[in-house]
């Protein structure tokens, strides 16, 4: 069923993967690209969330990144903010990040 997230905004945090291969979150993020989904890709290192951009990219999807580290609430804040800036609305939240 392609298309299943067509038009929906879905945050995805730790959308980068450490160290080699793919990561649940860089995975999910693909996934959801794939699917039709536009993406704000979340990572405490924005390294990590860019390469996962640059496959998002690569692939057609629409995604965006933002450097934030979830285990500080007012960091949290800042991702629901941004996204609806972004995108003006969240439809799906994955949180992935492993803290």
């Amino acid at each position: 069923m392609p298309g299943r997230v067509q038009g929906k905004v879905a945050i995805v945090t730790g959308a980068g993967s450490v160290g080699e291969g793919i990561g649940n979150g860089k995975a999910a993020a693909i996934v959801y690209a794939r699917e039709g989904a536009k993406l704000l890709l979340v990572d405490y290192r924005l390294d990590a969330a860019e390469e996962t951009k640059a496959i998002v990219d690569k692939e057609g999807g629409e995604c965006s990144t933002l450097q934030a580290d979830v285990g500080r609430s007012e960091e949290c804040g800042k991702i629901i903010q941004s996204c609806v800036e972004r995108y003006g609305r969240v439809d799906i939240l994955h949180n992935n990040a492993g803290v």
